[in-house]
């Protein structure tokens, strides 16, 4: 029998922050600003909204430990926090994306809601982001799907092994030991939430509004496991009756142990540009390279071209789009969005402007190559060999100008990282949008960047409340 949720174990509790490279701490300290701006960012759309009105219903409003509700004013109790942040920092999908989702939706948010409820050290909170994601992603890729299966009909398990980028960073800030680790995977297993394809086909916003779930129900599990609230769940990554076997039995070879404490998955994550899914990213890129270049607007368009065609992500229909998650895993939309909206808002997905027929118009000019398509199980196997899709985009102007661009790797991409005068423009407009003020968006710059001297992380977290 293998011994892989040993391993795990093993490796998350003896992690100290003295094991992480100074470059991966880098880079969890720009995450933290990042998404604390898109989650700001996107707070008004209607999923964020939801997320915070049942946090409040859900668990009142005190508690032994509490935390800040980002853009509200005062403080929540901490699994409140959790539900509201986690959703709003997934809302605009402009986070992150690793090989297999968006973990910095619930690493972020769940770690810096309980290091501030604690008060706990930066080097804690950064400790359990990174440890946190190296137990995530490996998980994840162990029991994710092959590339012959056929997610459009079955789904795809992201909202199914999410959850342990909740309880592992909180477990990890609860100091469980080996024992109550190993527990805390049983039980988070055992309540993973298997999300099938008809969250996809009916273009649901509960993509986004999982995070409340995934998010509150992993760190209650976490505080179960440290309050030996847990018994008989031992071992759910090893044995016949495991994990893998819950999961439809995949088990990809090679994933969960790999290179346990030597290698760090975390230099792998990318960073999202915009407020899109992870394959619109390079689009978006190519046109606003090519905006600027030329200096055309929206009305000086008559087509734009792209080749390769990605799988599920050429969405246009004139009667619109049905949701936000609906229009954010469209080519045509979200190009269209960016040329009549502007920068990265919530302008791009209220609710009221779905369906907007000046976007319609422009996004039905965008042609997708039919003769080159790109399977979303391919690209994403590109994105684990450090690869990324070739895309090339051509904007003919009515005035007969042709303009065309190629481009690999998007800003973000381990290949083409994020600076912190990109992640800050991210959490500026957030703030902005947020409503915070000047002084506090100063202030929360200052200290993110400052993360891991701090002995206490309640004064970062407490520069995204609004004021009174």
């Amino acid at each position: 029998m293998t011994e892989y949720t040993k391993k795990l174990c093993e490796f998350i509790t003896k992690l100290d922050y003295s094991d992480l490279p100074t470059e991966l701490v880098d880079k969890a300290k720009k995450l933290t600003m990042h998404v604390a701006g898109v989650a700001l960012a996107g707070r008004t759309l209607p999923t964020a909204v939801s997320a915070r009105d049942t946090a409040r219903e859900t668990v009142g409003k005190t508690s032994d430990w509490m935390s800040t509700m980002w853009g509200e004013r005062g403080k929540v109790p901490m699994y409140g926090a959790i539900m509201a942040n986690a959703t709003a920092a997934d809302t605009m999908d402009w986070e992150d994306c690793s090989f297999t989702g968006h973990p910095s939706a619930h690493l972020i948010t769940v770690s810096m809601a309980m290091a501030e409820a604690m008060h706990l050290s930066g080097r804690e909170f950064l400790t359990a982001v990174i440890g946190g994601f190296e137990l995530y992603q490996r998980i994840a890729c162990y029991i994710e799907p092959t590339t012959d299966f056929d997610t459009v009909k079955y789904g795809w398990g992201l909202g199914s092994w999410q959850i342990f980028a909740s309880s592992v960073p909180a477990g990890k800030l609860l100091k469980c030991n080996e024992e109550q680790f190993n527990l805390l995977l049983g039980g988070t297993g055992c309540s993973t939430p298997v999300v099938n394809a008809i969250l996809a086909l009916q273009g649901s916003d509960f993509y986004h509004l999982q995070y409340a779930v995934t998010g509150l129900t992993g760190a209650m599990i976490a505080s179960m496991a440290k309050n030996n609230r847990l018994d008989n769940i031992y071992d759910i990554m090893d044995g016949e009756s495991g994990y893998s076997m819950m999961m439809r039995g995949f088990a990809n070879k090679g994933w969960i142990d790999r290179n346990l404490g030597t290698e760090y998955l975390f230099a792998e994550l990318l960073f999202k540009h915009w407020p899109a899914n992870m394959w619109i990213q390079t689009p978006l890129d190519c046109l606003d390279i090519l905006r600027r270049e030329h200096g055309f607007g929206a009305e000086d368009i008559e087509e734009i071209w792209m080749s390769p065609t990605i799988e599920e992500r050429e969405k246009f229909s004139w009667d619109g789009y049905l949701s936000c998650r609906d229009a954010q895993f469209s080519i045509p939309y979200c190009l269209a969005a960016f040329m009549l909206r502007g920068e990265p808002s919530p302008d791009w997905y209220d609710a009221d402007r779905l369906n907007e027929q000046e976007l319609l118009k422009l996004a039905s000019v965008v042609k997708l190559d039919p003769d080159n398509r790109v399977v979303i199980a391919d690209a994403f196997q590109m994105f684990k060999d450090g690869s990324f899709p070739v895309y090339t985009m051509r904007v003919a102007l009515k005035n007969g100008e042709k303009h065309e661009v190629t481009l690999q790797f998007p800003k973000g991409h381990p290949k083409n990282p994020f600076d912190w005068e990109d992640v800050e423009r991210t959490f500026r407009g957030g703030a902005r949008a947020a409503g915070l003020s000047r002084e506090k968006t100063d202030q929360f710059v200052a200290l993110c960047k400052e993360l891991e001297c701090l002995e206490d992380l309640a004064p970062l977290a407490e520069c995204l409340s609004a004021d009174d």
